[in-house]
């Protein structure tokens, strides 16, 4: 597998159903572990969350949450991660329409292109490393935040 593989991804479904312990038998894989648990809550809640996953052994490469969390969150989250993994936020669902976050309250006079590239600055001035996206949103968070942050889509 780890030629053909250069992260696992271990999601919220698997991670809830079988805690530290199942994260550790797909760690011991050997593959670094993106870790897709996609927090989002108060700052002081999320940067607790943090710091108890990066006592997981061994340490997810990568962790995200929801950019939608706000500033304070993201840059809370970042403070408690301090470089030990990779922070991204996920900017908008794809299982979301332009209808559908219009309903959430977003701006209805721009689609879910704009609202993902807003949320990866937000992400970016924060201190993250990069963003889950859409890739119909690649092209505007490139262009918005620069190549050298991370785009995982």
């Amino acid at each position: 597998m780890a030629p053909n593989v250069g992260h696992m991804k271990s999601g919220m479904e698997f991670f809830y159903a079988h805690g530290a312990r199942g994260y550790e038998a797909v760690a011991a894989q050997g593959l670094p572990i993106l870790l897709d648990l996609k927090l989002h809550d108060i700052p002081n809640t999320v940067a607790s969350a943090m710091k108890a996953l990066m006592q997981l052994e061994p340490r997810p490469a990568i962790v995200n949450l929801h950019g939608a969390g706000g500033s304070d969150m993201m840059r809370a989250a970042a403070e408690a991660i301090a470089g030990r993994a990779k922070l991204i936020a996920v900017t908008i669902l794809t299982s979301l329409s332009n209808a559908d976050i219009w309903a959430a309250g977003f701006d209805a006079a721009r689609d879910t292109s704009a609202h993902a590239a807003n949320l990866a600055k937000l992400a970016q001035a924060a201190g993250l490393d990069g963003v889950v996206c859409s890739p119909h949103d690649l092209q505007g968070i490139r262009a918005a935040t620069g190549p050298a942050f991370l785009t995982v889509v």
